[in-house]
């Protein structure tokens, strides 16, 4: 069977998949993407590592004050004082962003500084920005808190305050709550990519909050996929063939990435993942622009191929490449649906250098812990 044809094949045996009870997860391989479906705004619970300590027997309420104490919609109670930002969780932990930019828990741990402060991304989808202020007696200047059209300050210029402000974008850290709560990772988006850099957890936990993570937004994925069929209509035999198998994928989009989905590692020294139907995704860190590969089976050409840059584009793998002196792609590429722009990598924080940082950590891990009890498979 040629390699088209294999493909198409994959793709009609995708289609044609009826909705199975799921086995129980067999531990074998570290679980380090997460798919996420189209979500606005993104909470710190779509990462899959937990609700950030919220209470989800209740019903989310309504950003309110409780005297001078703030309180979001998932029961997180946010106290501002001089010495500091303290979030109490509903799960019983206790964060503490103290005047220095250190973030604390109960137990000693710590991390940081963060001396201009820090945005914290909550589980129930509340976002808390707070100011540092080095320079002066007071440290701590400002906190104000989102959650959704809702907008209130516990902390203006230095002193205690019941006001309500304005949404406005944050220049600086970007981190999410997640675990029981005090379980802190950094957060840098590469397109619809978000990478996750655990910088906070209590020992007891070290074992159970992995020290990275990849959030694949995937609606961009599936319509640029879904684009395609219409920037692609030459007549050669090949190409129809692998435009027909990418418009089977993208009308089963959600079979291909269920939300929520974890995916298993499949290659020691390849960042390769699992998908259902046979297909599997295929992270390669080349320099600045990160490329992730969609490919039928173990197959080594990928059908479909999104570059990672700062303009993310999809392009359609060239039908004909076992051609000497072809390209790797066929056409133009398609650019991708604009997602957590929030997140986005920031070149001024050097952002980027530090996600791509992660990723190679991932591959090549110095603690043994990424990768580890991964089948490395015969090719």
């Amino acid at each position: 069977m040629g390699r088209i044809a294999f493909v198409v094949s994959l793709a009609a045996g995708l289609a044609a998949q009826q909705p199975q009870a799921k086995a129980p997860p067999a531990p074998v391989a570290p679980r380090e993407v997460v798919l996420v479906a189209d979500r606005d705004p993104l909470s710190a619970a779509a990462f899959g590592l937990g609700n950030g300590g919220i209470d989800d027997r209740h019903a989310p309420g309504q950003l309110h004050f409780d005297e001078r104490v703030c309180v979001t919609p998932g029961g997180v109670r946010i106290e501002c004082q001089v010495a500091g930002v303290k979030f109490s969780f509903p799960s019983g932990r206790e964060l503490l962003v103290a005047p220095d930019g250190f973030l604390h828990l109960r137990g000693g741990e710590n991390a940081g500084p963060f001396a201009a402060g820090v945005e914290l991304r909550l589980g129930d989808g509340a976002i808390v920005r707070i100011v540092l202020n080095p320079s002066q007696r007071r440290r701590l200047r400002d906190v104000v808190i989102v959650a959704g059209e809702r907008v209130l300050q516990p902390w203006r210029r230095g002193d205690p305050a019941v006001d309500t402000a304005r949404d406005q974008p944050w220049p600086g850290v970007k981190l999410a709550c997640v675990g029981d709560g005090g379980d802190v990772y950094r957060l840098i988006g590469m397109g619809p990519m978000i990478v996750l850099d655990r910088l906070l957890v209590e020992k007891a936990r070290e074992e159970v909050a992995p020290t990275e993570r990849i959030a694949l937004l995937t609606a961009p994925l599936v319509q640029s996929m879904a684009r395609m069929p219409r920037q692609h209509t030459e007549s050669d035999a090949a190409v129809r063939g692998a435009v027909s198998a990418v418009a089977a994928v993208a009308d089963r989009g959600s079979d291909l990435f269920p939300d929520g989905a974890l995916l298993e590692r499949v290659e020691r020294d390849r960042l390769r993942w699992l998908l259902s139907g046979g297909w599997e995704l295929e992270l390669i860190v080349d320099g600045m622009k990160p490329r992730l590969g969609l490919y039928a089976g173990m197959s080594k050409r990928p059908l479909v191929e999104w570059q990672l840059g700062v303009s993310p584009a999809a392009f359609l793998g060239n039908p004909n490449d076992d051609q000497p002196g072809d390209r790797p792609y066929h056409g133009n590429g398609t650019r991708l649906l604009n997602v957590a722009t929030d997140l986005q990598a920031r070149e001024a924080l050097f952002e980027r250098t530090l996600a791509l940082g992660v990723l190679s950590r991932m591959l090549h891990p110095e603690d043994g812990k990424s990768g580890k009890n991964v089948s490395r498979r015969r090719r």
